[in-house]
């Protein structure tokens, strides 16, 4: 495992961090590691990468229906809908390999075409989902939410930086945390570990992970 992340460290060459290019209206983007184990014979979840095993040549694969052999450290590179309204542009590269399984890591873009924050249990989060994890940053002005949740940010007070659209106290200050689960879709789930950076009259800043759940 300790291999594993050295790896993948290295094929990271930008921290993963939400994305803030310019999206059409309710849209949501993260790049994110990324590291999946694939048995043999099935396929990366919501794609067409298929391992089909270990042979002396390498690992065979089925990209698209066509076969390829792979070696430790290819590439494998797929972009499309992983599930409707979620599109993943994956760039990864082979770990490790035997004849049970493959285990592939890297990054993924993933694009949620039209987000709906609502608030839910983290016990109601999918068991079996496609996993993407990063680090995020988000400077929320005032009367404004964190983005994809449905907290807001409603000002600095004598009790810390209050927050709305949450259960229980309200009040944070610095590097305290801020945690939120919710839906963003129909099969999209988002987990928020977030600290507080600095708060101001005008504005909150925070830093943490965001993970995504996504069901195929």
């Amino acid at each position: 495992m300790k291999t594993h992340c050295i790896i993948i460290a290295a094929l990271i060459a930008l921290s993963v961090t939400a994305c803030a290019r310019q999206l059409p209206t309710g849209a949501m983007q993260y790049s994110t590691a990324f590291e999946r184990n694939i048995p043999t014979g099935q396929t990366l979840p919501g794609t067409d990468i298929k391992y089909v095993g270990k042979t002396e040549q390498g690992a065979q694969m089925s990209i698209g229906g066509q076969m390829a052999i792979k070696r430790v450290l290819d590439s494998l590179t797929w972009h499309g809908d992983a599930a409707p309204g979620v599109n993943v542009d994956y760039n990864l590269r082979i770990l490790t390999f035997d004849s049970q399984s493959l285990e592939a890591g890297g990054t993924a873009k993933v694009v949620i075409t039209s987000a709906k924050p609502q608030a839910m249990s983290p016990t109601s989060l999918p068991k079996d989902a496609l996993t993407f994890k990063g680090v995020v940053s988000y400077n929320v002005p005032k009367g404004k939410t964190i983005p994809g949740t449905t907290i807001s940010y409603e000002g600095k007070t004598p009790d810390g930086a209050q927050l709305g659209g949450i259960e229980g106290y309200a009040f944070r200050q610095e590097a305290d945390s801020v945690l939120w689960t919710g839906q963003l879709a129909d099969k999209v789930f988002l987990g928020l570990d977030l600290r507080v950076v600095l708060f101001t009259d005008s504005s909150l800043r925070t830093t943490g992970t965001a993970t995504l759940y996504i069901v195929p």
